[in-house]
């Protein structure tokens, strides 16, 4: 089995050269716990963990699988084992739930966390879930509620999924068939339908599940405004947080999937027997029917949404550093310029070489746009100043669709680029490229389609609150433009983003108008949403790449050439550059896309889109 490798050098940068830790750290919520002093000890054990513990794991889960009988899901077993080695060690739930005292910046879990999901991306998804769910309790729960689950979530000993999609609801989440009818206990409701795609639903991890449900309350308001938000335990836990009897949620399916095939997701039927109980969370319906379980979801799924992001990248990463080593291995060819040489390693070759650079610089200009979408998290979650929390909290909403789509549309391209890298052989089971292409092509569709999120940056978070969150982040882009347009050394590359800025300042306007004039021009919103949505990505991930260079420029010239940090900084300088130079420019044959507005696609008809 090939030995897993990361890029360990590059998370360091970003919490000790890069980002603003020192503020980070000095937040209230963490300067008693941690400082800039735990960053690299933390990255090494976890990257130790990762190679020894978590990726040995991997292959197995891809080729044992899940077993499914009775209603029963049993993991691999190397997965039980890990599971409970990083709960029990701190590695797990705690770091990130709001209700622990050991919950770390966001900025400094998700670093280690990091290469736990590229060393075996299904395990973690019950880590991440189980966070979200108890989050979700803390925020919104009773202190009763906190009281009977937290505990046991925070610790890992029990787990928490997400319920929202059902078999004839999909995104259309306000369709929810699934009800919840009162009982002599105003809190409590039973619960009655059919939830599909639950990651976690029906696992041997964790002796209790508990399910964060959206239901619709007798008397509830159609459509979305209308779901309640209900906790379900799998096993009924009782009012002393003791274990009771079952709770009538039986898993009746799990789903053959292309890839992650040791997360369990799984068909839930609740209240077959008419005996399953659910806990309010929040208020009931008001008098017009209406609850806010969907809006109070929203903060688990946002929280998924840019985590599935970083899923991601993490993959698109780990199946690059793969195959540069591969590339360094595997001797064939001899130089173009010198067919008369002997043979050599494939990197000599231009086209491999093109390769790597492409996925070295869309790796690591998708980490630093990931990692500041987190530090904005931080602020606005733990920050003392509201005015910055505020603004914070608007930039990490708008960046949100970014990472979530252009991350995961990204990993699908390039892990296809490293399967390139390999040749024949990354085609096979042999090597682990392949297995990741298949765990990740989910990831543009978990947690939203690439539609769905970029129908909300143009229609949601461009416009909302008057414009001003989007003001702020295009403020933004155009302060560091202006501030760094005479950068030594950067000079192109700075015209060449002050020309993305300026298609995407454009484009904001266009779009503007075409919610202006709804009847003649509406079809166009969402027939070139995804396309707004690159944009929007390609130049702040092309900021945050050369705002990195910008500093390992600075950092190079006071390096010894024989240095290791040396080759590492220089390779910052030609990740930033061949992004700029080389991906960048697509946000100019977009938005002349979106001008030109093109409608062939909605004029065709639908005959001529089927065969015979």
């Amino acid at each position: 089995m090939a030995e897993f490798v990361y890029d360990v050098r590059d998370l360091k940068f970003i919490l000790n050269e890069w980002i603003d830790m020192g503020e980070v750290f000095s937040l209230d919520r963490f300067k008693d716990n941690y400082g800039p002093e735990d960053v690299d000890f933390i990255l090494n054990e976890v990257y130790k963990l990762a190679r020894e513990v978590v990726f040995p794991i991997n292959r197995e889960g891809d080729q044992v699988g899940l077993k499914f009988e009775n209603g029963r899901v049993r993991v691999p077993q190397g997965y039980v084992r890990a599971y409970k080695f990083l709960q029990e060690n701190g590695w797990g739930t705690a770091n990130e739930s709001l209700a622990s005292d050991a919950i770390m910046p966001l900025t400094l879990y998700r670093a280690y966390n990091e290469m736990l999901m590229a060393a075996c991306p299904a395990l973690t998804s019950y880590i991440k879930l189980t966070t979200g769910a108890a989050n979700l309790i803390y925020r919104f729960g009773t202190d009763r509620d906190k009281e009977k689950f937290l505990e046991n979530m925070v610790s890992g000993k029990w787990s928490g999924t997400m319920c929202l999609t059902e078999p004839n609801a999909g995104s259309d989440v306000g369709d929810a068939v699934t009800r919840a009818y009162p009982t002599e206990d105003p809190r409590i409701y039973k619960i009655k339908g059919t939830k599909m795609f639950i990651t976690g639903g029906e696992t041997d991890l964790t002796e209790n599940i508990i399910h964060m449900v959206l239901a619709r309350p007798e008397g509830g308001a159609p459509g979305s405004k209308g779901l309640g938000l209900y906790i379900v335990p799998k096993i009924w836990v009782n009012d002393d947080g003791s274990l009771g009897g079952p709770n009538d949620v039986t898993c009746i399916a799990v789903e053959h999937k292309m890839g992650l095939k040791a997360s369990a997701t799984a068909m839930l039927s609740f209240g077959e027997n008419d005996n399953c109980r659910g806990i309010l969370v929040g208020d009931p319906p008001d008098s017009r029917g209406i609850s806010k379980g969907l809006a109070m979801m929203f903060h688990m799924m946002n929280e998924s949404r840019i985590g599935t992001g970083h899923n991601a990248l993490a993959q698109m990463a780990a199946a690059y550093y793969f195959a540069a080593r591969y590339a360094t291995e595997r001797i064939q060819g001899r130089p173009f310029t010198d067919p008369k040489a002997g043979r050599v390693p494939i990197i000599k070759h231009e086209d491999v070489r093109r390769m790597l650079m492409e996925m070295k610089a869309q790796v690591e200009a998708i980490r630093a746009m990931v990692f500041k979408g987190f530090y904005y998290i931080d602020i606005a979650e733990h920050g003392r100043d509201g005015v910055k929390a505020a603004r914070c909290q608007g930039l990490a909403d708008i960046l949100t669709p970014l990472i979530k789509t252009y991350a995961a549309e990204t990993a699908w391209a390039m892990i296809g680029q490293a399967i390139q890298v390999y040749g024949g052989v990354g085609y096979t089971e042999e090597y682990p490229v392949s297995q990741y292409a298949r765990d990740v092509k989910i990831l543009s569709i978990w947690e939203g389609t690439s539609f769905i999120h970029a129908m909300d940056l143009v229609g949601r978070k461009m416009r909302m609150e008057n414009g001003r969150p989007f003001a702020d982040w295009m403020d933004d882009r155009k302060e560091f433009i202006e501030k760094n347009r005479g950068a030594e050394g950067f000079g192109r590359e700075m015209s060449k983003l002050e020309k993305a800025y300026r298609c995407v300042d454009e484009i904001k306007d266009i779009y503007a108008s075409y919610y202006q004039n709804m009847a003649e021009k509406g079809r166009l919103i969402p027939l070139f949403a995804p396309r707004v949505l690159s944009c929007c990505a390609q130049l702040f991930a092309a900021e945050s790449i050369l705002d990195q260079a910008l500093v390992a420029r600075r950092k190079m010239a006071a390096t010894a050439p024989d240095h290791p940090d040396y080759s590492y900084y220089a390779g910052k300088l030609c990740s930033a550059r061949y992004f700029v130079n080389s991906i960048l420019p697509n946000v100019y044959v977009l938005a002349d896309l979106i001008r030109e507005a093109d409608t062939t696609a909605l004029e065709c008809p639908e005959e001529a889109f089927l065969a015979g």
